[in-house]
């Protein structure tokens, strides 16, 4: 969930946003009470827009007292905002009730001053959606340059009002402050002039927001992604509603009605980027929004369809009425679904639509790079996408459990099944102060199969994991054995043999053919001694039982290294990897150098041991001998070797160092 701006919601700020509220409603009643006066009332002699104050009376009602609620409920100083565009469209509605009210009852008091409000009121609470809210909505504890920003574009919004105030009505009553002087056409002059100068702060504003977006991490670009469309939308559609003020229709339809649009999408964003865990208005909100959007659209697009009627038809004013309601009717259950859709994903999420919600944990389960990271990654995506305080994947008989957030004790359990049995319990964990709906156990239950699954494959993974561990082990407790045979019993055995051997030389009397014959056995005998010891020693060195990769890994260079073959050794902070992988990695190097030596004719050998990051391990051995023979099968060396890499879950190249001369061994450990 995004962050705003949050100012401390003591005692005092909450009884001064109540009276705000309490306030602004007080004056959207009485321009309620005074249009039900009004009903069949002319028009005054001015103009005054009558046809939107049902829109006017509408934003007021929904900005105003949310805005209270989010200043009482969380003290987010955005719910300010809010209230500044209810009131400034409550005191609009009222200006037009009254100027109404003055045609058939004249003599009104503050008749002139409060006319001045048709045009003031509405200008301060587009600014503001358009200026004010893009500045106060982000992450918690804004910069300092921030708040400076907001506070000018509050100025900039009240001083756009006053500037209207202080302009004369065509036709209509005097200014009561600036008629007669200079002081109204300068303020026309000026409001003339600064309109494209609020279009283009505007777009600054939603630049700055979609910086934010694009930046910001993956739970707050969606809730923030819907509050610059309604900015965005809002700052064009103001631009639209001016010129209409100007050319007239149908641009002044197009533009209201868009502008209502966007301004009534923006509290549903607003709302979803702000609200608590407890607030539990989801369904109000969502059933208000399209509610609202779907009252706007019908009016908007009848009027646009009779005046098209009237100007591209030969048929009346009637005609184009009555067409106008046969093509609304068989619009309306199209639009309304279309709408449903878009304001509760906004407002749900991807809860709303079980496609896109299985589209995205399918998409989780193709990034993760291993079973058990695909559960992991299932579960943050449900309790993401399903806005819960928690999701725990239990496995039966505690062989694995997944905990995301956290659990409260109103947890709801789904059964898992994989395979026509179970295999563990999703636990849901609601929102504290709410309950699981029906929709999203519904929707939960549609995908614990593909939970299940994934449960499933990471209870048979960590099976294999551990038995794999366990061979492992079982391999490395017969290597140390048959190291301290060869070394403490078969290599003892043949030198004691070469040394009786050497005694009944000297004791005894032996023709010379059996004395030669005598002696190269000897010899033979301690050549296959001191093999004995080198495998010994290769199997698993004292250096390497011991966690020192890095000793063994030279004593490896020093014991091939002689004039006629070098061995140089590099490695990159070996002594930290686990004791199964140095053991890969030593009798990869050993076997791969013992392969130059004999086998190749090699003069130079290199050992490479690198870290490309912090989750592989590369092994390279490179020597200049005859390098790989085309067609020849792979030796037992060759498949030891790849069997130790497959082992530990990697993989093993033998390539040419350099065309027809030398050998390359590569070994990646993950």
């Amino acid at each position: 969930m995004v962050d705003v701006d949050v100012a401390p919601g003591g005692p005092g700020r909450r009884g001064a946003a109540l009276a705000v509220g309490v306030a602004t409603s007080m004056v959207t009643l009485a321009a309620l009470v005074l249009a039900v006066v009004n009903v069949g009332a002319p028009d005054p002699e001015f103009t005054v827009h009558r046809q939107f104050f049902p829109t006017d009376v509408l934003i007021a009602i929904v900005y105003a007292p949310f805005g209270v609620f989010v200043l009482v409920r969380s003290g987010h100083v955005i719910g300010w905002a809010l209230l500044l565009v209810g009131l400034g469209f409550s005191l609009t509605s009222l200006g037009i009730q009254y100027a109404l009210l003055g045609v058939e009852h004249g003599s009104l008091p503050a008749y002139a001053w409060i006319v001045q409000l048709v045009i003031s009121g509405w200008i301060v609470g587009v600014l503001t959606c358009t200026l004010v809210i893009p500045c106060l909505i982000g992450q918690r504890a804004p910069t300092g340059l921030r708040r400076v920003l907001a506070l000018l574009a509050v100025l900039i919004a009240v001083s756009a009002g006053i500037v209207r105030y202080l302009m004369q009505i065509e036709d209509g009553p005097p200014n009561p402050i600036t008629a007669g002087t200079e002081l109204a056409d300068a303020a026309q002059a000026y409001d003339d002039w600064v309109i494209p100068i609020y279009f283009l702060l505007g777009l600054v504003a939603v630049a700055a927001l979609a910086v934010r977006v694009r930046r910001g991490g993956v739970d707050q670009r969606r809730p923030l992604g819907w509050v610059l469309a309604s900015v965005a939308t809002t700052t064009f559609a103001y631009l639209a509603f001016e010129l209409g003020l100007s050319l007239g229709q149908p641009m002044l339809t197009i533009g209201a009605g868009t502008l209502t649009a966007a301004m009534l999408m923006l509290p549903a964003a607003i709302f979803v980027v702000v609200r608590g865990s407890s607030w539990n208005l989801d369904l109000a909100v969502s059933r208000a929004t399209v509610g609202a959007l779907l009252t706007l659209f019908v009016i908007t697009a009848y009027v646009v369809l009779v005046w098209l009627g009237g100007q591209l038809l030969p048929v009346g004013r009637d005609s184009a009425g009555l067409l106008a309601v046969a093509l609304l009717a068989v619009g309306i259950m199209p639009m309304r679904a279309w709408l449903q859709r878009r304001v509760e994903r906004l407002v749900f999420g991807s809860t709303s639509d079980a496609g896109e919600l299985l589209e995205r944990l399918g998409a989780d389960v193709g990034a993760a790079t291993d079973e058990r990271t695909v559960l992991e990654g299932l579960t943050e995506a449900l309790r993401h996408s399903l806005r819960l305080a928690a999701v725990v994947v239990d496995a039966d008989e505690g062989a694995l459990t997944v905990t995301v957030g956290e659990p409260g004790e109103q947890l709801v359990a789904v059964v898992l099944r994989s395979r026509g049995r179970q295999v563990g319990t999703l636990w849901l964990g609601p929102p504290a102060g709410e309950r699981l709906d029906l929709r999203t156990l519904q929707l939960v239950q549609q995908i614990s199969g593909l939970v299940a699954s994934a449960l499933d494959l990471a209870l048979v993974n960590a099976d294999l994991e551990r038995a794999r561990g366990r061979l492992l082990d079982v391999r490395q407790e017969e290597r140390r054995l048959l190291r301290r045979e060869l070394h403490d019993s078969l290599g003892p055995s043949l030198a004691g043999i070469s040394l009786a051997l050497a005694g009944i030389d000297r004791t005894s009397t032996l023709t010379p053919p059996d004395s030669d014959l005598l002696a190269q056995l000897q010899e033979e005998l301690t050549h296959r001694a001191q093999d004995v010891r080198l495998m010994a020693r290769a199997l698993l060195p004292p250096a390497l039982e011991e966690g020192r990769l890095g000793e063994a890994l030279e004593a490896l260079g020093r014991r091939f290294s002689s004039p006629e073959f070098c061995v140089q050794v590099e490695a990159d902070n070996p002594d930290l990897i686990d004791s199964r992988r140095q053991v890969a990695i030593y009798h990869v190097a050993a076997e791969a150098v013992l392969n130059a030596h004999r086998h190749a004719g090699a003069r130079r050998c290199s050992v490479r041991l690198a870290r490309p990051d912090e989750r592989r391990l590369v092994l390279t051995v490179t020597d200049d001998g005859d390098g790989v023979v085309d067609g020849s099968g792979a030796g037992i060396g060759l498949r030891s070797m790849r069997e130790r890499s497959v082992e530990l879950g990697g993989t093993l190249e033998v390539t040419p160092a350099t065309p027809g001369r030398g050998t390359t061994v590569r070994m990646l450990l993950p």
